[in-house]
């Protein structure tokens, strides 16, 4: 809009009283314009709504999401389900979460069986409630007939509420709605289970559809089980975590020959841990073990090994849990008495040096175990040419963990500050700095370390980033121990970060966690992984 006194504006001109005038009566025509317009776009804003209310719920009418197919909607809401555990009783999260979208959801989700064939039971926050115990039984009934997978949580150690062990009437309807369900097993753990959970499941005869079965606690109860012989039985994982001797596990009423995956471990020091030449007769029950875990003794002495020879010839996985720290003739014994042409993955917690002779043992498996490609090493046990030896023997390596203070009260002889009896982190990282030795590592982690130069870190880094992307490092993590101030730790900056990220290695230079203590309150997700445990201080 044109105005005769638009050359005016911005100048400290003081206009006559003629041009006040004819500014005054500019500005009410245009006011008066102004009026009409707001006017105009009430208008048009109230016609605006009505049309867009009229317009949505018959856009809703005829939405792609009201037309989906039943096994397209099913398939949907099966992802909406957790992917590494089973799922919680809680309104927060599939399947009650969308249960309450709207009534058809709702009835859709309630008419799906394979959305509610897993559940967690955390029996603590069961019994908090009456209702609870009768919503299990709902939630199982609603799973039909399709394969379950369940994990029970007792951490009441049999007492429920203030009553005796299995006399909760409400503890009665749980374990009646467990058992009826039992023929629809496919998965099953249990932590912690009391004498009246194991009584009901001793009637249980073999279970036709069961594939898995975890047990943490007290594994004495398997011993009046025939549930474990069922056919279709490939997994089987017990964590003692009382006076039950894992020597005696072998003994246990289990289709052993059968079994693709075996866990046998002691959750603390102070169990009774399998002896070395019981797991040897234990694996020669399994031939057909693809994953193997288990908590050894240390305290058994050297035997006669010679004659003692099985193959397990589609063994992947060897694990020793670092619970207890293991003379080094173990090695030889297990390479020795146990034919393992597969492995892949291979942890054992040796021992610190007691001698340089014992400096090898590692690397004299590595010839027996050709394909290796993930293992543990304890630098404490590896003399300076014992560990260039031990890497030399595993040339497969694309993982390797190597702990650097595990056992430093495990041997009287040890000396932190002798180069001729062990290694630390600054040795190790000095050998794989030359590229030719593990040319395939993509992952090193260091634990509990001591010593580490920044120009060393600098060094190893740069290296191994300069290798061909098959075999260039992908991720490096370093924990030094809590004595360690941040000033003694290297770091790298920003602009080293960015490069090194740039490159596709991520990097990760920290002290070494403390364990974190948190107050327990009965949840839905008690006895759930942490990492998805993300609401167990909420109460429902």
């Amino acid at each position: 809009m044109e105005s005769p006194f638009a050359h005016r504006f911005g100048t400290n001109y003081v206009p006559t009283d003629e041009e006040i005038d004819q500014i005054k009566l500019d500005l009410l025509l245009l006011s008066e314009e102004l009026a009409r317009i707001d006017e105009r776009i009430r208008e048009l804003s109230e016609q605006r709504a009505k049309i867009r209310a009229y317009i949505e719920p018959r856009k809703a009418l005829i939405s792609h999401s009201r037309r989906l197919p039943m096994d397209i909607l099913e398939a949907i809401f099966l992802a909406c389900l957790p992917t590494s555990r089973n799922a919680a009783m809680s309104l927060r999260e599939a399947p009650l979460l969308l249960c309450r979208v709207c009534s058809a959801w709702r009835a859709a989700a309630l008419s799906m069986p394979r959305l509610w064939a897993s559940l967690h039971i955390p029996v603590d926050f069961i019994m908090a409630k009456d209702s609870r115990s009768f919503a299990v039984d709902q939630w199982l009934n609603r799973a039909a007939a399709a394969s379950m997978s369940l994990s029970i949580c007792d951490t009441s150690g049999g007492w429920v509420w203030g009553l005796p062990p299995d006399s909760s009437p409400a503890s009665d309807t749980l374990l009646k709605s467990l058992t009826r369900s039992s023929a629809s097993w496919r998965n099953i753990e249990f932590m912690d289970m009391n004498s009246g959970t194991a009584d009901a499941l001793a009637a249980i005869e073999p279970l036709k559809r069961l594939e898995s079965f975890k047990i943490t606690g007290d594994s004495s109860h398997l011993f009046q089980f025939n549930l474990l012989k069922g056919p279709r039985l490939r997994a089987v994982t017990l964590l003692s975590e009382s006076d039950f001797d894992l020597n005696l596990a072998h003994t246990l009423p289990v289709a052993w020959r059968q079994l693709t995956h075996l866990t046998i471990q002691a959750a603390r020091s102070g169990d009774h841990p399998l002896f070395l030449r019981n797991m040897i007769l234990l694996l020669e029950k399994c031939p057909l073990l693809v994953s193997f875990h288990v908590t050894l003794a240390n305290d058994e002495s050297p035997f006669e090994y010679g004659s003692l020879s099985i193959l397990m010839p589609f063994l992947e996985t060897f694990v020793v849990p670092p619970l207890y720290a293991l003379p080094h003739w173990y090695l030889s014994c297990i390479t020795h008495c146990v034919s393992m042409p597969r492995l892949r993955h291979f942890h054992v917690p040796i021992a610190n040096l007691d001698s340089q002779s014992e400096s090898f043992a590692l690397a004299s498996a590595g010839t027996k175990l050709p394909l290796v490609e993930d293992l543990s090493i304890y630098l404490g046990s590896l003399g300076p040419q014992g560990l260039l030896e031990s890497l030399r023997a595993y040339p497969s390596l694309t993982k390797l963990v190597a702990d650097a203070h595990m056992w430093a009260w495990a041997s009287a002889n040890w000396d932190p500050g002798s180069a001729t009896n062990s290694c630390g982190t600054a040795r190790l990282i000095e050998i794989l700095t030359d590229t030719l030795l593990c040319p395939r590592l993509q992952e090193l982690q260091v634990r509990n370390s001591l010593n580490l130069s920044q120009s060393a870190l600098d060094a190893f880094l740069l290296a191994r980033v300069e290798l061909e992307v098959p075999c260039r490092l992908r991720l490096f993590g370093i924990a030094f121990q809590s004595a360690w101030d941040d000033a003694q730790i290297p770091s790298l900056t920003p602009t080293e970060i960015q490069f090194y990220t740039a490159q596709g290695l991520h990097v990760s230079i920290a002290p070494t966690p403390r364990a974190k203590f948190e107050a327990y309150t009965p949840s839905p997700w008690i006895g759930l992984p942490g990492d998805d445990n993300i609401f167990h201080n909420v109460q429902l």
